[in-house]
């Protein structure tokens, strides 16, 4: 499922549909995600390569995923662990510290804001614990193709427009605006928004779907992340050691 992203990035807004809500566009694409898909003596593991702006340079990202909210990530730079995020899912929260070079405890909440980034279930899944208010912005056309437009807003993140493929319902493009919502704080260290966010490609495992092939753009630099997925013999150690 490839797009031409410039293109796609000029749309013009249509008039919204009356029966249409951005919890239902949200429901419908999580169902095709099927975050349960997994059986419960089995992992799911996406390996994932990160490249910068054109160059040679790369991280590598492992995300792991076992019923009931087990998860844990790490990224790579060559031999250096630069980030790391861990959870059994009831009682241990931990996060790898780059400059202690050590794993320090989180509490729950801490963490999920923190795993955010990198759950492929998107920030919809339980996006109503995670302080998340979905709003329906219409529709947009791109080459004959309606894409519904729904918008997020979480405090002290920033405002993102997520459009949604009206034929299929898959995410396709993610744009981010230079605002918070009402009641946020300015952040001390203030990244840029980026710039835009495209899922080229979804890979089917078992009854569940991954984003396998993303890029963004972020104050003119280009990302691109290519990820493998596999399910394999679930092994709780992963998610209960340093």
């Amino acid at each position: 499922m490839r797009k031409t992203l410039l293109t796609l990035l000029l749309v013009l807004p249509l008039a919204a549909a009356a029966q249409d809500s951005a919890e239902a566009i949200v429901a419908r694409y999580l169902r095709m995600l099927n975050p349960a898909a997994l059986a419960p003596d089995s992992m799911l593991v996406l390996r994932t390569t990160i490249t910068h702006n054109g160059t040679t340079d790369t991280f590598d990202m492992v995300r792991w995923y076992a019923a009931p909210g087990m998860m844990r990530v790490e990224v790579h730079h060559g031999d250096s662990l630069m980030t790391g995020l861990c959870t059994n899912g009831t009682t241990r929260f931990r996060e790898y510290s780059t400059h202690l070079r050590w794993w320090n405890d989180l509490d729950s909440n801490s963490f999920a804001d923190k795993m955010q980034a990198y759950d492929h279930r998107s920030p919809f899944y339980n996006h109503q614990r995670r302080g998340i208010s979905l709003y329906y912005d219409g529709v947009t056309s791109f080459k004959g193709q309606k894409l519904q437009v729904v918008r997020t807003e979480q405090k002290n993140y920033y405002v993102r427009q997520y459009l949604f493929e009206e034929q299929s319902g898959l995410l396709v493009v993610v744009l981010e605006k230079n605002e918070l919502p009402a009641g946020s704080a300015e952040p001390i260290i203030k990244l840029k928004p980026i710039d835009y966010k495209v899922f080229h490609e979804y890979m089917p495992y078992g009854a569940g779907l991954v984003p396998s092939e993303e890029s963004f753009m972020r104050d003119g630099l280009l990302t691109i992340m290519r990820t493998t997925v596999s399910v394999e013999p679930r092994n709780n150690m992963i998610f209960n050691q340093d």
